[in-house]
């Protein structure tokens, strides 16, 4: 089964311009060019948009994608933000199924982080421990996904026994 977000690469456009206006908004009212009259002080407005700003910056957007179809498991997490002109980070897992040996997807504010355990001939334990997070994972996404990998898990388990 095939899993994307294709519509993260649009809503992040939209948010990025929003940002970009909040930040020449936020400028204009350090210069008082322009005045909110609000009953809010203008730092209170340009503090939240600075934070809000960084948070972005720093975590960014995942783009993603997870196929199941085949004899292999293929997760690619792209992150795209408004520095991504700058260079894309990419990261890519193509294995075949059997490897995998559990999972875990924890849900957080706004990302969340698939983490597979996956059986290797590296390592003290013979399982690495790979990392993605994801951004706008719907409910219904992330019950598929979770079936899946549900499914790997319980066939894998099924054939060392």
């Amino acid at each position: 089964m095939k899993l994307n977000n294709k519509k993260v690469r649009t809503l992040v456009n939209i948010l990025n311009f929003g940002i970009f206006i909040l930040l020449i908004m936020m400028i204009l009212m350090y210069y008082d060019v322009i005045s909110l009259h609000t009953e809010f002080e203008e730092i209170y407005v340009a503090t939240f948009l600075m934070i809000t700003t960084c948070y972005i910056a720093i975590r960014g957007w995942q783009y993603y994608e997870f196929d199941t179809s085949g004899e292999g498991l293929t997760v690619n997490v792209e992150r795209i933000d408004f520095l991504s002109f700058l260079g894309t980070k990419q990261k890519r897992i193509d294995l075949p199924k059997y490897k995998i040996n559990n999972y875990k997807i924890s849900k957080g504010l706004l990302n969340d982080d698939l983490i597979l355990f996956i059986n290797s001939k590296k390592g003290k334990a013979n399982l690495v421990k790979v990392k993605f997070r994801i951004s706008f994972l719907s409910d219904q996404q992330r019950n598929i996904m979770i079936s899946e990998l549900d499914k790997i898990v319980t066939t894998n388990q099924y054939q060392l026994d």
